[in-house]
């Protein structure tokens, strides 16, 4: 099975356990559209090997192509909903309402960046390294690969013969 490593800086682990969280709290994110089953290896197994490295200078992970498209894709929810918290935090003028609809997004970004909670305009700036390190992100490739073993798979559906009950061996 092809792997992508990461070799991530404490502050962009950070961003994307922030992105792996935000899409687990998501009601369906993990499930597959074509088999409607849960992802064998979707984000949730990210999420563990994700936190134990929180506190590390540099952290190391492998994903799947799976894995570095839901990433991306989780990615780019959390840059949209970073741009407009600062928004969000205004409008809620110092209450502890949520900023986001996503479930503990909040809590999660602030115990992961606890800067935003004196300057919530640092959400700002935390896009902005989303949006540099999603372009790190080979999902591009990733989606190449997931089309190529998807094509694979009904090349040899095909050439499978179907049992043929009238002939005799």
């Amino acid at each position: 099975m092809t792997r992508f490593g990461l070799r991530l800086p404490n502050q962009q682990t950070r961003l994307i356990a922030l992105a792996v969280s935000y899409h687990l709290s998501r009601p369906g994110a993990e499930l597959n559209p074509d088999t409607l089953a849960e992802y064998e290896h979707g984000l949730a197994g990210l999420l563990p090997v994700l936190d134990s490295q929180l506190d590390l200078e540099t952290a190391v992970l492998e994903v799947t192509p799976l894995q570095a498209v839901l990433l991306s894709t989780a990615m780019s929810s959390v840059i949209g909903e970073l741009k407009m918290y600062s928004v969000f935090d205004t409008m809620s003028q110092g209450s502890r309402r949520p900023r986001s609809a996503a479930t503990g997004f909040d809590d999660r970004l602030r115990t992961l960046f606890p800067e935003v909670v004196g300057d919530p305009a640092c959400a700002t700036m935390l896009a902005e390294s989303m949006t540099m390190l999603r372009r790190e992100i080979p999902s591009g490739r990733a989606r190449e690969i997931i089309g190529e073993e998807r094509r694979a798979s009904l090349a040899a559906r095909a050439r499978k013969k179907r049992w043929q009950f009238w002939k005799r061996a």
